[in-house]
């Protein structure tokens, strides 16, 4: 039987980072990325779009561990320890030293 409270975090997951690349990468809220400062940035278009395109990946693979939890009942804690363990800190860690570039020097 699928767990529902694994289901329902991966679900807030998706939510979660889709909105966010949303509102970062086609609003250009760029404000709302954790330790922004106007004053340090120097390309504001390309961190939101690198930013957005970051956590569009994120909902992306919280979708498939969302699928995959789906289909093997069995094996979704393992699915969503690879999402929340792996996956998002890997895509973290290439973020924070991803956007970099767009900063002041």
């Amino acid at each position: 039987m699928t767990n529902i409270l694994i289901l329902g975090m991966t679900e807030f997951f998706i939510v979660l980072f889709a909105v966010l690349a949303y509102m970062i990468k086609y609003k250009g809220r760029v404000d709302i990325i954790a330790g922004y400062d106007e004053k340090l940035v120097r390309n504001k278009a390309g961190l939101a779009d690198f930013v957005g395109n970051n956590l569009i990946i994120l909902a992306v693979s919280a979708l498939l561990a969302f699928i995959f939890e789906l289909l093997n009942p069995p094996t979704e804690f393992i699915a969503f320890l690879i999402f929340a363990s792996v996956i998002v800190p890997i895509v973290g860690i290439v973020t924070f030293f991803g956007m970099r570039k767009y900063l002041v020097k």
